[in-house]
């Protein structure tokens, strides 16, 4: 088995250097062979590619593994003759239309003679002037047809110039209307298509709409088996779950978790991951790297009255059910909330406390969304939610019970109902 291997000190600290090649918290993965779930999201990226005049929209909350599925893509797809050219552009909010094409024109090439012999050159040294649509459905309709194109169109909520948008809008149908062999792949936080693309019907009709939820717990467990395995370690039950749970469905807080996890049971020579390892990780993360989160946090729960919940109010509405958007309503924050006072508690006892949460004086660290009574919120930084719940376990908000329930597969009800208030 593997965990009687005999490992010397050189041996341990090539491991420990592989585990940052491996966990990547801080970048999307670019090795399909790493690349966990999303097999659903992979499939219809894969059906647009190959029908020629559509394109994607792939869309979902910041964190969610949204680049990294459009940067797998290239290397999953399944072609004998062809050949895939692949070209991403990042929006800066500072771009306009123009200048998103001048850099994806500044990744295409072609020869010629200019005059002292055969040369390559940039496409974009054709536009000193800007471009035009007309430009881009021209200059795309020179691929070849053994060529695959992709034009992934990275960060397109930071687009500011709304004369850009309509013009990408358009653009995107002359390209599907003249049947070019081109794949466009517009990429964006929004909790819907038309907030992204900003009403531009244009784009929706000859695009696949590709919505990238949270993770599924199986695909976390396999993100962090895949990894485990290639360093020859594993995940004791206890402390993958705990990872799973608390990273509530992020690839970022899997990989970082993980890592640190991994980490702490390297120093410790064991090639066996175990649930102590991840407080390890939890301690590390909280105290390390997150430094907006922890900024945030900070502002949201800072009072200087000593008999203050904000913590606590915080802490419940990270471990409150929510829909699959992320909202919750104050009803589904009374039970976590009693559980953590140990005493009964009304909704009319923190209603005040989330609407703070929503203002400026909080740091909007909530959003609300609805009317008076049937309001519901969600943590305007997804990330925010597994930091406030890693807070609370460093704080003690949440009693034996529900931690040891953080370590299991199917999470009973964190909370009792006794402390519930109608």
């Amino acid at each position: 088995m593997a965990t009687k291997r005999k490992l010397s000190d050189d041996d341990w600290a090539i491991l420990r250097f592989e585990v940052g090649e491996l966990f990547t918290p801080s970048t999307p993965v670019s090795t399909a062979e790493l690349f966990a779930g999303r097999r659903g999201q992979i499939m219809k990226l894969l059906d647009t590619v190959s029908e020629r005049g559509r394109h994607a929209i792939v869309y979902g909350e910041p964190g969610v593994g949204k680049t990294s599925i459009v940067q797998i893509l290239q290397l999953v797809i399944p072609t004998r003759t062809s050949k895939v050219r692949y070209i991403r552009k990042p929006v800066f909010s500072t771009d306009t239309f123009s200048s998103i094409w001048l850099e994806v024109f500044r990744e295409m090439q072609f020869t010629a003679d200019g005059g002292d012999g055969i040369r390559t050159y940039s496409v974009a040294d054709l536009y000193k002037d800007g471009v035009k649509p007309s430009d881009v459905v021209r200059e795309l309709a020179n691929f070849s047809e053994n060529d695959l194109p992709i034009i992934v169109i990275d960060e397109y909520n930071l687009l500011r110039h709304e004369d850009s948008s309509r013009l990408m809008a358009e653009t995107i149908k002359a390209v599907s209307d003249a049947s070019l062999k081109v794949t466009i792949v517009v990429v964006g936080i929004s909790d819907n298509v038309g907030e992204l693309i900003g009403g531009h019907e244009s784009i929706i009709r000859c695009s696949e709409e590709i919505l990238m939820p949270r993770m599924k717990n199986e695909e976390m467990k396999e993100l962090l088996e895949k990894r485990a395995a290639k360093l020859g370690m594993s995940f004791d039950g206890d402390a993958k779950w705990k990872i799973i749970n608390l990273s509530k469905g992020l690839p970022a807080f899997g990989h970082a978790l993980g890592k640190g996890a991994v980490i702490a049971a390297i120093d410790a020579r064991r090639l066996s991951v175990k649930a102590v390892d991840v407080d390890a990780s939890i301690d590390e993360l909280l105290s390390s790297s997150q430094h907006t989160l922890k900024t945030d946090y900070m502002l949201a729960t800072h009072s200087n009255q000593e008999r203050a919940r904000y913590k606590q109010i915080l802490t419940a509405c990270a471990l409150a059910r929510a829909d699959e958007s992320g909202y919750f309503t104050p009803k589904q924050v009374q039970q976590p909330l009693a559980s953590i006072l140990k005493k009964p508690i009304g909704i009319d006892g923190f209603n005040d406390n989330l609407r703070d949460f929503t203002e400026e004086k909080r740091g909007r660290v909530l959003q609300r969304l609805g009317t008076e009574r049937i309001y519901r919120y969600r943590f305007r930084n997804p990330a925010m939610q597994p930091y406030v719940i890693m807070n609370g376990i460093k704080e003690d908000f949440l009693d034996e019970k529900a931690k040891l329930a953080l370590s299991s597969p199917e999470q009973p009800d964190l909370f009792p109902s006794e402390y519930e208030q109608p």
